[in-house]
């Protein structure tokens, strides 16, 4: 293992003064990383940030020699210190993989670039074990904790056979994955140039009630998956007037109520213009078709984009570019935004110093920030060099500056009173002054724009002690709300300034 101090300031140390803080936000000074960052988790107990690429940190698929390793990393945002780690225990070249959360907390990384391996990486031990393959290889595909605790995927032509890729389930207490042979990829594929290689890549999955899936892209057509049994599906209509939008994304910002918000997408994975368009899809109860509402557009055209829900329920949106085309910065996106669920308008933010395009990643960390990083990671060797970005770069949202440009003194958890509890339980928070509300935001995965495992949800409480600020929680009672798992607990004050996270395991 190579250890590497970050070059750039510590979180939250060094911030330049600028009365345009408190409305584009900060960007703070790229960190340095031994590779290209195409996938990202955050880990709940330690809240250091795992990073990978493929078998090198460049490019992929070029290394014939080490076909079943994993070039690694792991930042610490406390320190600033980076770690480089050669993984080759679990024979898995973890490159365009599906990826989840599971309700242990531990990243679950299926297929990719060794199509039917399973990785899972246990914090406790800091060390990769092998699980059970999967029984057919994929890659772009994309997977979702389920509300009983299984994890379901589904897509995945990009590695294994071309077509047919239709849903199969893990079950971690026997340890075995199960066909579902009604859950048929067909009704989600795209119309994409290159065919079914692509049309049935990275879906925008969620887990919802009795172990149910609503799949809502990037086909322009949503479907809905049952779990049970050997599946079943149910075709949920169309996203109003929207295209395919492949490499879009879709973000469920408000649990509670069943919202998801859709942004961006091309019609095909590459050689097509992007969309601006944006969506609100309501859930309801499982197969009953949802609602969807189309809204006034982002500024920008994004395919390739990552977006972020806050603590807030605002939406930050970074990065892609206005013409689907892998490996390169032409037509990259600069200028990131923040949709407000409130007013449904986005708002530009801060100029990126760095392109993030294709095989970019972004994720919510602890203290309320924002970590992007990569871009490039190419196939074979890159014909512009200039697309690889090997770092980091942690963005400060707006609400964490005062109206003078300073940071804003921030509410605080002081405590707790259990950090385990279970779905649908209550439990008691204090804090150091009266807060607005509090919200849960589950620790999140992300690899090519997908990040199934984020979502908001905003907390019943009640003030039970003034004095004290002390105030009673009480939880959804529905797992597939609070799909079971870490979660960010954070309060938020009165002006919508939150406070850095307290670590809660939800278990069934």
């Amino acid at each position: 293992m190579q250890q590497i101090l970050a070059r750039g300031t510590p979180k939250n140390q060094g911030v330049d003064i600028n009365d345009f803080h408190s409305l584009v936000g900060h960007w703070e000074r790229r960190i340095p990383v031994p590779l290209v960052p195409a996938a990202v988790v955050v880990l709940p107990l330690s809240h250091k940030v795992l990073m990978w690429a493929a078998d090198r940190g460049d490019v992929f698929g070029n290394d014939t020699s080490n076909p079943g390793r994993t070039i690694t990393s792991i930042f610490d945002p406390m320190s600033g210190i980076v770690t480089e780690r050669n993984v080759s225990i679990t024979n898995h070249d973890m490159f365009c993989p599906g990826l989840s959360m599971d309700v242990s907390g531990r990243p679950t990384v299926t297929g990719g670039k060794s199509e039917q391996r399973v990785s899972i990486y246990d914090e406790t031990l800091d060390v990769w074990i092998s699980g059970p393959d999967m029984k057919i290889g994929r890659g772009y595909h994309a997977q979702a904790t389920l509300s009983d605790g299984r994890t379901f995927t589904i897509g995945g032509s990009w590695s294994g056979p071309i077509g047919g890729m239709d849903g199969e389930a893990f079950d971690p207490s026997t340890g075995t994955w199960s066909w579902l042979h009604e859950c048929k990829v067909a009704p989600m594929l795209t119309n994409d140039l290159r065919g079914v290689f692509c049309s049935d890549n990275h879906p925008w999955l969620f887990s919802w009630k009795n172990s149910s899936v609503f799949q809502a892209g990037p086909s322009s057509a949503m479907n809905w998956y049952g779990t049970s049994g050997n599946g079943r599906h149910a075709a949920a209509g169309y996203r109003a007037r929207d295209t395919d939008a492949m490499n879009g994304n879709a973000v469920m910002y408000d649990a509670v109520h069943g919202h998801i918000l859709t942004l961006g997408g091309a019609t095909s994975y590459s050689g097509a213009y992007s969309t601006r368009s944006a969506h609100i899809i309501t859930l309801t109860e499982p197969f009953v078709p949802p609602s969807v509402q189309a809204i006034n557009p982002m500024h920008h055209p994004r395919a390739y984009a990552n977006s972020v829900i806050l603590p807030t329920g605002e939406v930050f949106i970074n990065g892609g570019t206005s013409f689907a085309k892998q490996w390169t910065d032409i037509n990259a996106t600069m200028i990131p935004e923040l949709w407000s669920p409130e007013t449904q308008k986005f708002i530009p933010m801060a100029r990126t110093p760095i392109p993030r395009t294709y095989h970019s990643t972004a994720i919510l960390l602890p203290d309320a920030t924002v970590l992007v990083g990569g871009g490039g990671l190419c196939w074979g060797y890159c014909e512009d060099p200039s697309a690889n970005h090997f770092d980091i770069q942690i963005f400060s949202p707006p609400y964490l500056f005062n109206a003078k440009g300073f940071l804003s003194s921030r509410p605080s958890i002081t405590s707790v009173s259990t950090k385990t509890i279970a779905v649908g339980s209550s439990f008691r928070v204090t804090t150091n002054m009266e807060v607005g509300h509090f919200s849960f935001l589950r620790y999140g995965s992300s690899t090519h724009a997908i990040n199934t495992d984020q979502r908001r949800i905003v907390l019943a409480s009640k003030l039970l002690q003034e004095t004290v600020s002390a105030y009673m929680i009480t939880t959804p009672k529905d797992p597939g709300i609070l799909i079971p798992g870490y979660w960010m607990l954070f309060a938020i004050g009165s002006e919508g300034i939150p406070s850095v996270a307290e670590t809660i395991l939800v278990n069934l």
